[in-house]
């Protein structure tokens, strides 16, 4: 099995719309420093960085 760069996402908001946009969700666990909140784990991509940054309300730049 090989190791995949992996992205954590800690907002539930965040997850729902990269889930929507079809980006490769591997899974989910508990927030370390918080056990109430989760932490969201996605494949890691230039794809993905950029509709993060665009649903943040930031510019892309490679």
């Amino acid at each position: 099995m090989e190791n995949k760069p992996v992205n954590v996402v800690y907002k539930k908001s965040l997850f729902v719309e990269l889930v929507k946009r079809n980006h490769n969700f591997l899974y989910s666990t508990r927030n370390r420093e918080n056990a109430k909140y989760q932490c969201y784990m996605f494949e890691l991509t230039d794809e993905l960085e950029r509709d993060i940054a665009e649903l943040n309300g930031y510019k892309y730049i490679e």
